[in-house]
């Protein structure tokens, strides 16, 4: 059996949570996606379930991703100056 608490995963503490909802066979999966603050192309994305309405999607993500990102020092964001966007 396997270590409880994985070192390598502590900065999963640090990391900011957003939601994601994708229409998928008929059903609206959701996702939610960890990014690290400190190296933001260290990303973790784990599937929630899938529900049979939008809003149903909707209202489960907004819970879940309010549940992982508590936190006692406030919410973590990550500087969207850390990724190479080129808009033109």
């Amino acid at each position: 059996m396997s270590k409880r608490n994985n070192p390598q995963d502590a900065w999963l503490l640090d990391a900011e949570v957003q939601s994601k909802i994708e229409y998928t066979k008929g059903r609206w999966e959701v996702s939610l996606v960890f990014i690290d603050t400190k190296d933001p192309n260290h990303i973790l994305i784990h599937k929630i379930g899938d529900f049979r309405s939008k809003r149903l999607a909707e209202i489960n993500a907004n819970y879940m991703q309010k549940t992982a990102s508590k936190d006692v020092r406030g919410t973590q964001k990550v500087n969207k100056n850390d990724y190479n966007i080129n808009n033109n």
